[in-house]
């Protein structure tokens, strides 16, 4: 990824438009329901600066009345941010993308316990933080499970019988200081 389409991507509201549209298909319409705490002119800035570096893309459109409706959906086949686009990023510019995807989680969580018939008791599967003292070779071999259970998701599509369910991964090394005991 060129440092054009980083910079493009760190920003929060448009982190948080390409996350959405990684998910599914997506009008402005749509999103501004979506992320209905952003102002309608940002989000459509937003759509345009992502649309122009290419990491969305116009999947379709629709005529509607006197109007085009587009909808887009985010370029898939690689990490939101492989470890060398990561590697070209200061560490606030880390932090903001981080902050980014956590109000996302936050979000899809809301947008599913406000939702009609939702039972978070019942539906919920797993939330957890872990920390692994791994040698590279482990790390790696994770990685590649990880990476394996991803490619599962982006090629499952919705059928009868299925629950749309999101997956969001996250690993970095996890500093303790040693007075915090581990």
């Amino acid at each position: 990824m060129t440092a054009r389409r980083i910079q493009t991507l760190l920003h929060p509201v448009r982190m948080r438009v390409v996350l959405a549209l990684s998910q599914e298909e997506l009008s402005v319409k749509q999103l501004a329901r979506l992320l209905d705490d952003v102002p309608q002119a940002s989000l459509y800035r937003a759509v345009t600066e992502l649309h122009e570096a290419g990491l969305i893309t116009v999947m379709r459109e629709e005529r509607r009345g006197g109007a085009t409706e587009r909808f887009f959906r985010a370029e898939r086949g690689e990490d939101l941010l492989s470890r060398q686009d990561i590697g070209a990023l200061s560490g606030p510019e880390f932090v903001a993308g981080i902050e980014a995807y956590s109000r996302m989680l936050a979000q899809d969580a809301t947008r599913y316990i406000t939702s009609e018939g939702a039972s978070w008791v019942d539906d919920f599967t797993i939330v957890s933080r872990e920390v692994a003292h791994l040698t590279d070779e482990e790390r790696e071999e994770i990685e590649g499970q990880l990476r394996s259970i991803i490619e599962r998701v982006q090629a499952s599509r919705p059928r009868p019988g299925t629950t749309a369910t999101v997956l969001n991964i996250t690993a970095f090394p996890h500093t303790v200081k040693a007075e915090d005991g581990a």
